[in-house]
């Protein structure tokens, strides 16, 4: 997850926790909802990434700049603001993150540590799943829906597989 250079050197690491909403009747709406959240962790940040430390969100209070710079875990992203995303993701969100966070630390000590950084947001859109058969046909006669955009796919290494398998068909055919 992120993006790193080879050059630059960093103490830390990152990966993204991502928590998927999954809506029934008569809600219709998810992208407008994401962007929604979205729209209020860059209110709160004035435009900016808000970086808020985990033992923070525990105590139930925003990280402040002073009490990052005094941190042992320093954010590697400059423009990161200290705030509070609690404010802006949603109750259910933040409760799947606690907990997500509290188990990994029982295999990695540490993970859930008080200092531990968390960035918001961090938003992924998908698409609906496109109605086709094991062979990528739709309903429509040779129109192929393939990758990510099929709504079968979240990643680069899944949407090529799916890629060199239809190649494969339409070398044979």
């Amino acid at each position: 997850n992120g993006h790193s250079y080879k050059e630059r050197k960093s103490e830390n690491t990152n990966l993204a926790i991502l928590c998927s909403s999954n809506f029934r009747e008569p809600f219709d709406q998810p992208i407008a909802y994401a962007q929604k959240i979205g729209e209020l962790v860059n209110m709160l940040g004035a435009g900016h990434i808000l970086v808020q430390r985990f033992g923070d969100i525990l105590d139930g209070k925003r990280t402040w700049q002073h009490e990052l710079d005094r941190s042992n875990v320093r954010p590697t992203l400059p423009d990161a603001v200290a705030g509070d995303i609690t404010s802006a993701l949603p109750y259910r969100t933040m409760t799947s993150i606690i907990n997500f966070m509290r188990a990994v630390d029982e295999a990695i000590p540490g993970f859930a540590a008080d200092e531990t950084l968390l960035y918001a947001p961090e938003l992924k859109f998908y698409s609906n799943r496109v109605k086709m058969d094991e062979r990528f046909d739709t309903n429509i006669d040779n129109l192929h829906c393939l990758g990510d955009s099929s709504g079968w796919t979240r990643g680069l290494m899944m949407a090529s597989v799916m890629g060199w398998l239809m190649g494969q068909r339409l070398a044979g055919e």
